[in-house]
């Protein structure tokens, strides 16, 4: 599990109207929620080798109508320090998703991707290809 705050989304996070931010601990820790449906939001970041990195790119392009249709049955393989990295929050419920692609480049993964977000049935579409990465 990523720490949220150091997610490169993190400040469009944090702005989002569909999500409230909190802070506990004396401040030390930050909880994220999706309102819509009160469920605590999750995030990880998951490093991908540049085919899968490719192919998630061509994905994150493709219109969402027809994004189920381009997903299929893929599922990307993680690997350590991959060449391109997705950060993903997502709800428990799995009924809102964030991400971004982003790609090693000078000495730090910087974006590839627009930020994407998802809700209900796309949120669940979304996050079955990445839910065997816990």
């Amino acid at each position: 599990m990523a720490n949220i705050k150091n997610l490169q989304m993190w400040n469009t996070i944090c702005n989002d109207l569909r999500i409230s931010i909190s802070k506990s601990l004396f401040g030390l820790k930050t909880n994220a929620v999706y309102k819509k449906t009160g469920s605590k939001i999750m995030a990880k970041t998951i490093e991908f080798s540049p085919t899968d990195g490719e192919r998630l790119k061509s994905i994150l392009n493709t219109p969402k109508a027809q994004m189920s249709q381009a997903i299929g049955d893929y599922r990307p393989k993680p690997i350590v320090n991959g060449n391109y990295m997705m950060e993903i929050c997502v709800s428990e419920d799995s009924k809102f998703i964030a991400l971004q692609l982003l790609q090693f480049n000078r000495l730090n993964y910087e974006p590839v991707s627009e930020l994407h977000f998802f809700e209900g049935e796309d949120a669940k579409t979304i996050e079955k290809m990445f839910g065997n990465h816990k």
